[in-house]
């Protein structure tokens, strides 16, 4: 078995790491560099960096098209393992393949489909998630499923933490899903349920808007940090709000007074953050960022912008 690992960001890197450890990996093909802050020189992905450390081949395409396949051919690797890669296979690019073409999911399939079930699983304030290594198939996300494994969520993750948490779960688990491989005693079972999706994160998902209950907006915020960053208005400038206290279980507990507008800032305690009144209760933020600032604590902030409390945000 000689793998062709294909990924891209961060959370891939652990399990390049752990497959190159445990088993052949003849190349990685990864997406190409893109040019770094304020367009200076090109930056390589995270899983290319890691494949250099590491030795291996690298190939970086914008399409997989015929140059492709001909130089991923050229590898003679006979087992595909994705992970984010960032780019759907065609027919012609998984024929290449005589053995397994797997891809590993940060979710338990069929539930969140597609680009960011990281953050769909925050957004839908889910109690469980997991990851799912299943067999490509033409329709995303629909294959036979190799290994899974599930976890709890505690409410209080950001797309950061649980992207960290399980890029080291995914890691184990396809060591322990292409060992199955190796040896011939992998089984595939077709998935249950119904189907839910997931889309591409944009910077237009990022408006908080305060009407809404603070369950949701604590979700939102927690779900799109550190992109985009969930945002408001504060005298005529963006304001990221990067942090909120404790889990989406206790959000909007505490209750505004009923003549309170929703988002005004109302109050602040030491332990819990700057409270800002929403559609149904008071959220509780502990880190902010006006735009083209640092992002810094919630007392920081105050001491630094003495009118925020208060203020009316929108």
């Amino acid at each position: 078995m000689r793998i062709l690992f294909a990924g891209t960001p961060e959370i891939a890197v652990p399990t390049l790491r752990a497959l190159s450890e445990h088993f052949e990996v003849g190349a990685v093909l990864t997406n190409t560099d893109k040019p770094g802050a304020r367009g200076r020189a090109l930056v390589p992905s995270a899983v290319k960096s890691e494949a250099l450390r590491l030795g291996l081949a690298v190939l970086q395409h914008d399409s997989l098209l015929l140059q492709a396949r001909t130089e991923v051919a050229a590898t003679g690797c006979d087992t595909l393992v994705c992970f984010a890669y960032g780019r759907m296979f065609g027919p012609k690019f998984l024929s290449l393949f005589s053995n397994e073409k797997l891809n590993i999911h940060p979710s338990l399939l069929p539930s969140l489909r597609g680009p960011s079930p990281i953050q769909g699983a925050i957004l839908n304030q889910m109690t469980e998630s997991g990851i799912s290594i299943q067999r490509i198939a033409r329709e995303m996300d629909s294959g036979d499923i190799l290994a899974c494994e599930r976890f709890v969520l505690q409410g209080d993750e950001t797309a950061e933490s649980l992207s960290s948490f399980v890029s080291l779960k995914a890691a184990d688990l396809a060591v322990r899903a292409l060992g199955l491989v190796q040896a011939g005693t992998a089984t595939f079972t077709k998935q249950e349920g119904e189907a839910t999706y997931t889309t591409l994160l944009t910077a237009e998902m990022a408006h908080l808007d305060f009407h809404r209950s603070a369950k949701e907006l604590h979700a939102q915020i927690r779900a799109l940090y550190p992109w985009p960053k969930a945002r408001t208005l504060y005298n005529g400038q963006n304001l990221m709000i990067t942090g909120v206290h404790g889990s989406v279980q206790d959000a909007g507990e505490q209750k505004a007074d009923a003549d309170i507008p929703v988002g005004t800032v109302v109050g602040k305690q030491k332990g819990k953050g700057i409270a800002i009144a929403t559609g149904d209760g008071l959220l509780w933020v502990t880190s902010l960022q006006l735009e083209k600032r640092k992002e810094i604590d919630w007392a920081s902030f105050l001491n630094g912008n003495q009118g925020f409390l208060g203020a009316r945000l929108g």
